[in-house]
Parts: structure tokens; C-alpha cells; sequence
């Protein structure tokens, strides 16, 4: 063999043992940087459901806190439901509150199907009891609630004055606070997040087959739950073969307690992916890079063989080579003019920086943007330098992450101090370009003026707080009037009573029937209030019972056909055939049917009101149903249709002196339909009558089940 042959292939080894190495370093570098990846999601984890553990162990006790106060009211149990029910809506992750007294028994919860339930045979309940130190936070292994509801639940202990196990308070979790947490962390298919309860089982998992909700992980004696935890450490990094699918996979396990207080037992989570599959891309590279490193070889090997017998060919494709170059220097001239020309015609912010961080190359409009000229910036000057001083400590962080051996890129907002004075607020992208020693060769970043957002979106946010705040003071301003004014109410209808005992003159008798006419509609008038306060708290809820719909529209009808006839009107109902039977809430019906009546007689001096049931649409398990009340009153201006659903409102608000109401009825009839998957609204013409109409979403029964009927209320608001 030749010596040009011996050295080419010498070359060629040399080239591909460098490749190897190349390949294999890659491949611990992707196994590190996934390790990372994984650590950093249990990290994350771990915080998010540590602080869970803080703020549930921190509401509860507060909660305990307040038992005293609450129960020694008379409607303390009413009080402490509510409060419930409103803890669980602001905090996130609580499905359910319980107070369970000593006996096991639930005595106040927001959900009222789980009253007087006893628990005394759980297992929650004798943890709760041995343990009895109101200073620990007892997480219960995985359960079913009487709800179907796969979770887990934190308790705290009562304890009495004496020591003596008093009961304990309780909060379900509720399973799609996990669920919502752990989908947002997911970035490639084959992950899996799982929650596990100290003693191994599995409280919730991303894995969907096959069923592992309840499994215990601590059966097998070298799972990797039990790894963990004969390792001692919070945190764990192994490569092994998970116990439910015995599939080789790298997880990331920690180890979760709540950030203050002490719990009986921990949870753990675990964040896995698959081996193969979180190298795959590696893999794919791998060949790639092979695949060339062949071609490589054989291209060399036909090239030379071509160089040593064809010297002329290689004359010819020296020429070739040097157009070919001069060809891609003039294409390179025309990409650098067109490269500047969009980044000098870029509506934001676009500046290069050398491998110091000064300016290389700024546009235009960062400019514009700061005040400074190029001649200002150019090599001399750094962004730091025009950061605000309160953000250069958050921007020094991200840079020296940016500049390290992994960093791409930065993504931040932040203050700029103009050359006026003016503060600005910007946000910007960067990216680092790196030679190929993985030194940092300049950057570029693209800076947006975002001042105008950060304004609107403060004053949005401040306009969004104060809203919510008069709402709820409003609210529980009108439930606490009208509470107070109830009780005075009953004592003067009690005080009328007492004098109807007594015998009465023809005008003593006028008059108190006119006392006591008045008192009912105050009170009808305070009913109304408070329906609507309950309605928007959300403790109004829909019981589905069996319908029978042409029975209630007969007692609705039979209940207003004496106030009818006294204004010489007769009402009549048409209610076409629906399937039967048909489950819903009969008090809403009665409710929206009789407000809608009662105003029709209100509003009209004369003529036939009509009652209208119809069916909208229809599927496999539910009917929409459309009700009508038609009236043949003084009709509505089409301009003032638009308010009759908001509280306290009239088409025209002179009608409360005429015809009487306080305007809350229509609102809620617009509430009750709305929490029954429908709507309400209203047609009219000014002097020609009125058609109102509410859409409730029905379910289908049980052909099979008896049939209950509602009892209608004869009410006006």
C-alpha cells in the first residue's frame, strides 16, 4: 500500500475514533442534562404541593381556630357551613370541608350530602384519634369518597381542655388540583408524574394504563418507592425498571412534607420518562453522524482514487471550486445587505452584543427607544448600564445564566432608564451564539417597548379588585338588612294576630287588614332578597326529583287564578307532549313559572294570560324545555328590555310606584334558569302585551321511578 493510502487511512481512523468519543460524550451529556431536566420538575413539584401542605395545615388551624366563636351561636352550624364553603372556593386544591365530631360524625360540611355521614370506621378517623396532637397535619392514604372521588385528605386533631380527643377537622383534596399541576409540567409523551402517599400508595399518576390510582408501590422490596426510602434522603435520582409497567425508565423522586409545621406521614412524587426515549434523539443522531462519517470515508476514498488518475479533472475542479466560491461571497454580501435592511426597518428594539456584553450593532428604533445615539453606544457601553438599578441584579442573573455552558437564551422584563430620565419598561429576548468551543461569540436580543401593557394592565387589575369588592359588599349588605328587618316583620304579623282575637270595629278591621296585607308583601319583598343573595353566594342548589309538567303548571295556575279573576282575567296553559319521565328541580319551575304570572297580572287590566311548555331540542339523556307566559298588558319599550334581568330593575323604574315590586324577581329567574343549562329573556311590544320565556335543560328518568310532584309558591316580587 502506498504512503498517501496509509496516511488517508490513518486520517480516517483518527477522524472516526474522535467521532466515538463525540458520540458518546453526547449521549452523557443528554442522560445529565434529562437527569437535570427531571430533578428540576420533582424540585418544582415538591414546592408547589409542600406549600399545598403549609396552606391547608395553615387554613385548618385558623379554622379550628374560629370553632368556639361559630358553634356557640344558635346559627353557628349555618355560619360555619357557609364559611366552609367559601374557604373552599378561594383556596386552591380543597375540595371539601368537614367538622367531624368525636363520635365520627360529619356536623358541618359545604357539602351538605355528607352531613351526618359517619366516619368513625375509617381509617383517617383512627389515625386521627391515636394520634390526637393538634400540631400535625395527618394526610390519609388514598380513598374513595362517598362522592366516587379517588383522593386524599389532611386533618387536624381537636383536642379539649382536658387533652381529650374532641373530633378533627378535615379537607378532601380534590384530585384535579394534581391533575392541572402535573399535565402543565409534561413536555414529551412518554412522561409520567405520579403522587404517592407515604405508605406507597398511589394517589394520582399521568399514567393512564394500566389503572394505577390505589396501587401500592411498597409491595415489591426493590421498588424504587422503597429505594427512596431506605436511601434516607429527600431526593433521588435512579435508573431502573418502574413497578407497575417494568419498563426501564429515569426518575427523579422527592420526598414532600409541608414547608412549616410536621405531618404524620409524607408524600412522594416521582418524575420519569424512558430511557430509550429520552435518547432517542441521540440515537437519531448518532446514525446520522455515522452515516456521514461513511460517506466521509467513501467520498475520500473516490476522491483521492479520482485525484491520483485524473490530475486534469482536478484542475478542472479547482476552477469549479473557485467560482463556486466566489459565487457564495457574493451571495454572503447580498444576505448581510439584506440582513441589515430588516434590522434597521424592525419595528422594535434589535441590538448585537460582543462577547464583553458591550454593543455591536444597534437598530434604529433602540435608539428612539433609549434617547442614545450609536456613536454613544457602540463598544463603549453595556445594557446594564441603562437597567434600572432596582432590576440589575434580576438581569446580572439571568446574563451569567445565559454566558454559562448551557445557556441559549434570555427571556425577561425589565426597567430601562432613558437618556432624558424617563423610565421605560421593556421585555427581551436574547440568544447566545457560540463558537465551537462553547465560548459565548456575541448575542443578540430583540427589545420591545411594553410600557403602554404594564399601564393598562395595572389599571385593569385595580378596576378588576374594586369591582369584586363592591360586589361583595353589596351582597352582604342587602342578606344582613334583610335579615334585621325579618325580625321585626314577624313581630308586628304576630301583634295583628293578637288583635284579631279581640272583637273589632267594621274600620278597626279595614285597617288591620290593611297592616297585615302590608307586612306580607314586605315580607315577599325581603323573601325575594334574600333568594337572590343565596342564589349569588352559591348555596341555591338544583335537586333533581321526578316532573310531572302539566300537574305543576295546574297548581301554579290554581294558585294564581283567584288574584287573576279579581282583575277579571282568566289564564290558560298548553303543554305539548314530552317524554316522560323527566327529572328537574319542581320549586325553580314553580318559581320562574309564578314570578313570570304574577307579573303578567301586575302589568295588564285585562285579557287572557297564556301559559306555554314546549320542547326545544333533545338528546340521549337530557330535553330542553321552553316556558312562555303570554300577557296581553301594557308591553315593554324594546329599549328597556335589556335591563329587566339586573337586580333591581324595571323596564321603566316609574312602574315601582304604579304597579309595586322591588325588580329582583326577573333576576332571579335569570340566575335559577342559568344554573339549570338555560337562559330567560323577553319579547314585547309597547302596548300590546308581553311574552317572557325561560330554556331549562331537563334530564330523562327512569321510566321505572315514581313520579313526586312540587308544590308551587304564590309569591310576588
Amino acid at each position: 500500500m502506498s504512503r498517501p493510502w496509509q496516511s488517508i487511512g490513518l486520517l480516517l481512523v483518527l477522524l472516526g475514533a474522535a467521532l466515538t468519543f463525540e458520540i458518546y460524550d453526547e449521549r452523557e451529556k443528554t442522560l445529565l442534562n434529562e437527569q437535570q431536566r427531571l430533578i428540576s420538575l420533582a424540585n418544582a413539584l415538591k414546592a408547589n404541593i409542600g406549600e399545598q401542605l403549609r396552606a391547608s395545615s395553615r387554613m385548618l388551624d385558623g379554622l379550628r381556630h374560629d370553632l368556639p366563636d361559630l358553634l356557640a351561636r344558635p346559627d353557628g352550624v349555618a355560619r360555619l357551613n357557609n364559611k366552609m364553603a367559601l374557604l373552599t372556593e378561594s383556596v386552591i386544591g380543597i375540595r371539601s370541608l368537614l367538622l367531624i365530631n368525636a363520635d365520627g360524625t360529619a356536623i358541618a360540611s359545604n357539602r351538605a350530602e355528607l352531613i351526618g355521614q359517619n366516619f368513625k370506621d375509617s381509617e383517617r378517623y383512627q389515625v386521627i384519634k391515636t394520634g390526637n396532637d393538634p400540631t400535625t397535619l395527618y394526610i390519609s392514604p388514598p380513598f374513595k369518597t362517598p362522592l366516587g372521588i379517588f383522593t386524599t385528605s389532611f386533618g387536624k386533631a381537636i383536642v379539649g381542655t382536658d387533652g381529650r380527643f374532641d373530633g378533627y377537622l378535615l379537607a378532601i383534596l380534590d384530585p384535579a388540583y394534581f391533575g392541572v399541576l402535573m399535565q402543565s409540567l409534561l413536555y414529551a409523551h412518554d412522561m409520567r408524574l405520579s403522587v404517592a402517599h407515604g405508605d406507597g400508595k398511589v394517589i394520582f399518576s399521568t399514567q393512564a394504563t394500566p389503572e394505577i390510582l390505589g396501587f401500592d408501590l411498597s409491595k415489591k422490596p426493590d421498588s424504587l418507592f422503597n429505594q427512596h426510602l431506605r436511601s434516607g434522603r429527600e431526593s433521588s435520582f435512579m435508573v431502573d425498571r418502574a413497578t407497575a409497567t417494568n419498563d426501564l425508565r429515569l426518575v427523579a423522586i422527592q420526598t414532600i412534607l409541608p414547608i412549616e409545621g410536621t405531618a404524620n406521614t409524607p408524600l412522594v412524587v416521582a418524575v420519569s420518562r424512558e430511557s430509550d426515549a429520552a435518547i432517542a434523539e441521540w440515537k437519531r443522531s448518532s446514525q446520522q453522524q455515522g452515516i456521514l462519517f461513511i460517506g466521509i470515508v467513501l467520498a475520500v476514498c473516490a476522491g483521492y482514487y479520482v485525484y491520483s488518475h485524473r490530475k486534469q479533472a482536478y484542475r478542472l475542479l479547482h476552477l469549479e471550486k473557485t467560482r463556486v466560491e466566489e459565487a457564495s461571497e457574493e451571495r454572503i454580501r447580498e444576505v448581510n445587505e439584506q440582513f441589515r435592511g430588516y434590522f434597521e426597518n424592525m419595528a422594535v428594539g434589535a441590538v448585537q452584543l460582543d462577547a464583553d456584553g458591550k454593543f455591536q450593532l444597534v437598530n434604529e428604533r433602540y435608539c428612539e427607544m433609549t434617547g442614545y445615539d450609536r456613536q454613544e453606544l457602540l463598544n463603549k457601553m453595556q445594557p446594564a448600564q441603562l437597567t434600572h438599578p432596582d432590576d440589575r441584579a434580576n438581569e446580572q442573573e439571568h446574563m451569567r445564566q445565559l454566558f454559562a455552558e448551557n445557556g441559549s437564551s434570555l427571556d425577561l422584563e425589565k426597567r430601562v432608564v432613558c437618556k432624558n430620565g424617563e423610565v421605560i419598561w421593556v421585555h427581551v429576548s436574547a440568544h447566545a451564539v457560540r463558537g465551537q468551543e462553547g465560548k459565548v461569540k456575541f448575542t443578540t436580543a430583540v427589545i420591545e417597548d411594553i410600557t403602554l401593557r404594564k399601564q393598562l394592565m395595572a389599571e385593569l387589575e385595580g378596576a378588576r379588585v374594586a369591582a369584586e369588592a363592591a360586589n361583595r359588599a353589596k351582597t352582604l349588605f342587602l342578606g344582613n338588612m334583610s335579615h334585621e328587618m325579618r325580625t321585626p316583620l314577624h313581630q308586628i304579623s304576630g301583634v295583628a294576630g293578637m288583635f284579631r282575637r279581640d272583637s273589632l270595629s267594621d274600620k278597626q278591621s279595614h285597617r288591620l287588614g290593611m297592616l297585615e296585607t302590608a307586612v306580607k308583601r314586605l315580607d315577599t319583598v325581603i323573601g325575594g332578597i334574600l333568594t337572590l343573595v343565596d342564589i349569588e353566594a352559591g348555596s341555591t342548589e338544583v335537586k333533581l326529583v321526578p316532573i310531572d309538567m302539566d300537574q305543576l303548571v295546574i297548581d301554579v295556575t290554581s294558585l294564581l287564578a283567584e288574584r287573576a279573576s279579581a282583575k277579571n282575567m282568566t289564564i290558560h296553559h298548553e303543554v305539548s307532549n314530552l317524554p316522560s319521565p323527566l327529572m328537574g328541580d319542581a320549586r325553580h319551575l314553580t318559581t320562574i313559572l309564578s314570578c313570570y304570572c304574577n307579573n303578567a297580572i301586575t302589568f295588564s287590566e285585562r285579557g287572557v294570560i297564556t301559559i306555554r311548555v314546549r320542547k326545544l331540542n333533545e338528546d340521549m339523556g337530557s330535553i330542553m324545555v321552553r316556558l312562555e307566559v303570554q300577557d296581553q298588558g301594557v308591553g315593554i319599550d324594546p329599549n328597556q328590555i335589556g335591563r329587566l334581568f339586573e337586580h333591581f330593575e324595571q323596564a321603566d323604574n316609574s312602574h315601582t310606584r304604579k304597579y309595586g315590586g322591588t325588580g329582583v324577581g326577573l333576576a332571579i329567574v335569570k340566575k335559577l334558569t342559568k344554573l339549570m343549562g338555560g337562559d330567560a329573556g323577553c319579547e314585547s311590544i309597547l302596548g300590546s302585551g308581553s311574552t317572557f320565556w325561560a330554556t331549562i335543560k331537563l334530564a330523562k328518568g327512569d321510566p321505572k321511578s315514581e313520579a313526586q310532584s312540587s308544590v308551587a309558591e304564590d309569591f310576588q316580587i
